[in-house]
């Protein structure tokens, strides 16, 4: 990708996130109100934790990270929703827990997150930078899931990992880049910006980049199957509209396999 192209993306991911916060503040700082008290229970925990105030050791601290790790998985479908057009900014509260709404959301997220946690940590122990490839390829993997569970679809832990490789074929380094974006946003926030502000911020950024590398997924997959004996009777016209997406990337997915998933392995 051109880097032009990726800074004009990437100017666009964030100006709609800028758009959506300074419109709904108050919406975004109650949706990750439960994140930011466990996260600040983390970070106190560990300062307790490494003076020597053992009050249930890294056990409980290691509990807390998975549990914030899945309320962030549920409010970034809720950010994919906000994007897509299908979401709306009342009762943020009950969307914090977007998470445990859904058994197979909750379930999923966890495995996912485990496995993903498993499969960096294994290619970091060959060098660091293995390790950040991955977990930037294997990003995208609990929202193909979601997607897919949206859509009554069948699809497993190893396929969803698989599919997120694909679809970040030839993006890793834009959505580093887009990482790097937020360095002095978040310098920022030491002295000028509340960070209440900037990680909302950048995660709607993120939920952006995903929607839009989804509906480029879907639109490669249409084209695909277009020809004059290839006919879906099941198209209509709310494949052009925003309220849902109507293809996830790569829908068929056992196709797209081949040998590609003993590299999560």
């Amino acid at each position: 990708m051109e880097e032009e192209t990726m800074a004009s993306r990437r100017r666009q991911f964030k100006s709609d996130a800028r758009g959506f916060l300074d419109k709904n503040f108050s919406f975004y700082l109650l949706l990750f109100l439960p994140i930011y008290i466990l996260s600040f229970a983390v970070g106190f925990g560990n300062l307790a934790f490494n003076n020597g105030n053992n009050f249930g050791g890294s056990d409980w601290l290691s509990l807390l990270n998975i549990v914030v790790a899945l309320l962030m998985a549920g409010v970034s479908f809720v950010m994919i929703d906000l994007q897509r057009g299908v979401g709306d900014f009342s009762a943020p509260v009950s969307k914090s827990f977007t998470i445990f709404n859904r058994g197979a959301y909750f379930l999923g997220s966890l495995a996912l997150i485990l496995l993903v946690d498993i499969f960096t940590i294994l290619w970091s122990l060959l060098l660091v930078v293995p390790g950040i490839i991955k977990s930037l390829a294997y990003s995208q993997a609990i929202y193909i899931y979601r997607d897919y569970l949206d859509q009554g679809k069948k699809i497993g832990f190893l396929e969803a990992i698989t599919l997120s490789r694909k679809m970040m074929d030839g993006h890793k380094w834009e959505y580093f880049v887009m990482g790097l974006s937020f360095i002095g946003w978040g310098f920022a926030c030491i002295i000028i910006i509340p960070i209440i502000w900037v990680y909302p911020y950048m995660r709607q950024t993120y939920a952006n980049f995903y929607v839009k590398l989804a509906a480029e997924g879907a639109q490669t997959d249409d084209e695909k199957t277009e020809g004059p004996t290839v006919v879906n009777p099941t198209d209509d016209d709310s494949k052009n509209s925003n309220s849902a997406p109507t293809e996830t990337f790569y829908p068929d997915s056992k196709s797209h396999e081949d040998n590609d998933s003993r590299d999560d392995q």
